[in-house]
């Protein structure tokens, strides 16, 4: 076992008891539709403004001074943090040769680089669950505010992408985006874009996570918010798609162009059918359907339609050796079930010391950790 990956494995169990629900990006358990499922619980009970944060050159820099004070807080083991040190210290190979120290940022590719980011962008999370708790829970909190004309907001972050959904007006988000921007810079020494931060309303749509996420009217008048694949991913797969079908494949054979192009449709409908996506995988299937058929007939230029049809797809299926090209109309569509703060982590406290300050936690496969308890626990 590498250090990176011992590294990660003490790492984790401590910090994942104080990370916040917010939260979804890089933690066991959770994954992206999660926070899509979060979104649109929020935005169908009025959270109808939307900051979409975007940070400049987040996993880049990373101040380590910065990362290692929040690692101080949680572990006190010297060998532990010269290792952490080590980890963000460890330089990148340049392209045309030669070794750069890196001074700031985390590693890219490094198997402990999401953990460690989530630890520092859990400041952000941090200031938005104290407002939450402090102002805005429970829910009469939350009423109240509404009589008094103050605004309810909610964090949603995956990794470096976050928005904020405000039920209030659009003043009440351009103040949350200065926060925003004043908390970054103070206490993370980071940067919110001004060109790719914006201010949009749920009826004129947003998209993040791979998703557009717009507010419709339905024909019996009833207001629904739809989670929709968005046409730049839409457009990214199709790319995909004809790459893998170009003139510089027709050397292979269609079995082996298949084996290329049904995991691509496969792994693109499996996270997109937790939303409103049946159209697009009918298009979808449309144009990989006829994308192979311009790939077997530049193969087969000499071919008439006929024997092309008798060969590849005379049962309307276009099939070589038992592979069959992936329809994605095919897959189920359905609505993710929204789970908000009942996620459970990996790992169960087992014991509190009489004094409140360490406890004892396993995770499934019986490994023990020790730690200090936060705020959080007592």
């Amino acid at each position: 076992m590498s250090r990176k990956v011992a590294l990660k494995l003490v790492l984790e169990p401590i910090f994942e008891v104080d990370f916040y629900p917010s939260s979804y990006g890089y933690r066991p358990g959770r994954r992206a539709q999660d926070a899509i499922a979060e979104i649109h619980h929020l935005t169908s009970l009025s959270y109808e403004w939307v900051v979409e944060g975007d940070i400049t050159a987040c996993f880049d820099n990373v101040d380590h001074r910065v990362l290692m004070d929040l690692v101080g807080e949680r572990i006190k083991d010297r060998k532990v943090l010269c290792l952490v040190r080590a980890f963000l210290r460890a330089g990148v190979v340049e392209l045309h040769g030669g070794f750069a120290d890196s001074l700031n940022g985390t590693p890219q590719g490094g198997v402990a680089s999401p953990l460690l980011a989530n630890i520092y962008l859990s400041v952000l999370d941090r200031h938005f669950a104290r407002l939450w708790n402090e102002e805005m829970s429970p829910r009469w909190r939350r009423q109240y505010r509404r009589k008094k004309g103050l605004p309810n907001f909610r964090l949603v972050r995956y990794a470096d992408d976050f928005v904020v959904l405000v039920h209030g007006t659009r003043s009440d988000a351009e103040a949350l985006k200065s926060q925003i921007g004043e908390l970054l810079a103070n206490k993370l020494k980071m940067t919110l874009s001004a060109e790719k931060t914006h201010i949009t309303h749920i009826d004129d749509g947003f998209v993040f996570l791979g998703f557009h996420i717009q507010s419709k009217i339905r024909g019996d008048g009833r207001r629904v918010v739809l989670t929709i694949p968005a046409k730049q991913a839409l457009a990214s797969v199709m790319h995909k798609i004809k790459r893998l079908t170009g003139q510089g494949t027709t050397l292979l054979s269609l079995a082996e162009v298949l084996r290329k192009v049904n995991p691509v449709l496969r792994g693109w409908a499996g996270y997109f059918r937790y939303g409103a996506s049946k159209k697009t995988f009918s298009y979808l299937g449309w144009y990989a359907w006829w994308r192979m058929l311009r790939w077997i007939r530049r193969k087969h230029p000499h071919l008439t339609w006929k024997q092309l049809r008798r060969r590849y797809y005379g049962t309307d299926r276009i099939a070589e050796d038992r592979m069959v090209l992936y329809n994605p109309a095919k897959i189920r569509v359905e609505r993710y079930r929204y789970r908000g703060a009942q996620i459970s982590t990996p790992w169960n406290i087992d014991e509190v010391d009489p004094d409140g300050t360490r406890f004892r936690r396993t995770d499934h496969d019986g490994m023990a950790f020790v730690g200090q308890v936060s705020e959080r626990l007592t």
